[in-house]
């Protein structure tokens, strides 16, 4: 039996995201001149300039300005990588793969923004972007098609795709405690059991909340399947699973952190289960020619990601800081407090050796939901989702 997947909708182009805090201030520019810029002689030019005395205003546009906007304006009409100039000490550095990062509105992806707002890609030579998603989007699927180099996500939702061909790897973890299922104070349902024959709201069938809480249902003896199974399975958008859960259209809901809290923080609904207490949920996810074919970058990204974990457990004040980041950019839809207030609920804890050790009897409990066959051992498809990297925390 396979996990169905929400279908794919049309996305609207990414935004531009703010520049890490770390990264350098704009310098002044010369005045355009007559020379065609081309890929080819970019570099030449803008070393040349550098060596250009700048005067003190311009009536229009750098030569620079045109040369950047419209390299890489050509570059993305071609279908092409953009092509990104990195500045050092006055001087060009180089060419830089751009490697867009997935940010959906969960409140658990807090590494990720410390990351990047703290320069850690940056400082480890990576050019990474915050490529915003729609929530209909199957991101698993975008990553494993390279639109995406990566994503956060709970690991267990990536089981099941990657058993059966998804082209992506998991090479560490951040962090436990961030999915809930909720019902609303009034309900009868005491237990997991209780479920048979209820109703539930889940952002999609692929989702993460889906995926984890599909294994304690099938060890409350439920027939998770959406075909024919246990439970009545109904496709909520995120932002409306307390409204769906509290006007009684549905018996339960359930999701990734803060959606199906919200009602809870009203003082509308309890939490009935949550994953608190597993050592690893939310990992990184990487597309899997990326990892085979840089390696190394794959590896620098995946520290860097790691050292964003970190700077949340150093410090509560660095939680609130991140918080303040995800609301302020509306990476999130929740007030501030709420957010500060979930943060310091999670376990900090990066790792890719604990991570590959915890993900063994996590597969063999994923197993019993039917999703992934009987006779696959764990050790198996461990060693078909991780990839070792040679990070040795």
């Amino acid at each position: 039996m396979t996990a169905p997947t929400t279908p794919d909708s049309p996305n609207t182009p990414d935004e531009p995201e703010p520049a890490p805090k770390k990264a350098p201030a704009p310098e002044p520019t010369p005045a355009p001149e007559s020379e065609e810029v081309t890929a080819d002689n970019a570099a030449d030019i803008l070393a040349a300039d550098d060596e250009t005395p700048v005067p003190a205003s311009s009536p229009g546009p750098s030569r620079r300005s045109l040369l950047i906007g419209g390299v890489a304006a050509a570059a993305l009409l071609a279908g092409g990588a953009w092509l990104t100039i990195r500045r050092h000490h006055q001087g060009v550095t180089g060419t830089a793969k751009t490697l867009p990062l997935v940010i959906g509105g969960d409140i658990c992806a807090a590494p990720l923004y410390a990351a990047y707002y703290q320069g850690y890609f940056s400082d480890a030579g990576l050019n990474v972007t915050l490529a915003r998603t729609q929530r209909t989007e199957d991101t698993k699927d975008a990553v494993g098609a390279g639109k995406y180099i990566g994503a956060p996500g709970i690991f267990f939702s990536w089981l099941e795709p990657i058993y059966n061909g998804l082209n992506a790897k998991l090479t560490g973890g951040f962090h436990s405690g961030c999915l809930q299922l909720v019902v609303a104070n009034d309900s009868p349902v005491a237990s997991l059991a209780d479920l048979r024959g209820k109703r539930i709201g889940v952002p999609s069938l692929s989702s993460s909340a889906f995926a984890y809480f599909a294994i304690g249902l099938s060890r409350a003896g439920l027939n998770v399947d959406p075909e024919g199974g246990d439970i009545t399975w109904t496709t909520i958008d995120e932002d409306s699973l307390g409204t769906r859960l509290t006007n009684g259209d549905v018996d339960a809901i359930m999701g990734s952190d803060p959606a199906p809290l919200l009602p809870v923080l009203d003082g509308r609904a309890r939490v009935l289960a949550s994953n608190k207490d597993e050592p690893f949920c939310c990992s990184v996810a990487l597309n899997g020619d990326f990892v085979k074919d840089s390696p190394e970058q794959a590896r620098a990204l995946t520290e860097a990601w790691f050292k964003g974990s970190d700077y949340l457990a150093a410090d509560e004040a660095h939680l609130d800081e991140i918080a303040k980041i995800e609301v302020d950019n509306n990476y999130v839809a929740a007030d501030l407090d709420v957010v500060k207030k979930l943060l310091r609920t999670y376990g900090w804890r990066a790792s890719a050796v604990e991570f590959r050790t915890a993900i063994e009897p996590g597969i063999e409990d994923f197993k019993g939901t039917g999703f992934i066959r009987a006779d696959v051992t764990a050790a198996e498809l461990a060693n078909a989702v991780f990839a070792d990297l040679g990070i040795t925390r």
